[in-house]
């Protein structure tokens, strides 16, 4: 029987762990492109994966602080529903940071 619970946990961990292309891309397709981009007025490009990958620790770091993406609408105050806002929900910064924790996995 303890064969079956290590199998089980082992089925489960595997459907949540993290990954860039089923997780993090859309994330930042949605929130950081617009200005990570070629010919974008941010500092570098978050295209792809290879681009993304080198800036894994310091994108964990910006988007739990809530520096990044750029918001300057209260969260807990207030209308908090505007169309094209580009924050990121709890739960979108804590996968971001179980990815980075996790290798930041493709």
């Amino acid at each position: 029987m303890g064969m079956m619970t290590t199998s089980a946990q082992a089925a489960g961990a595997a459907e949540t762990e993290v990954t860039y292309t089923k997780h993090i891309a859309p994330i930042i397709q949605r929130s950081c492109e617009s200005c990570h981009r070629q010919g974008g007025f941010a500092p570098m490009s978050l295209m792809t994966y290879d681009e993304v990958r080198p800036w894994a620790r310091s994108i964990k770091q910006k988007t739990s602080t809530r520096e990044m993406p750029p918001w300057f609408i209260e969260p807990d105050i207030g209308v908090q529903h505007f169309k094209n806002d580009p924050s990121l929900s709890a739960e979108e910064i804590d996968m971001v940071g179980r990815w980075v924790d996790n290798g930041a996995p493709a």
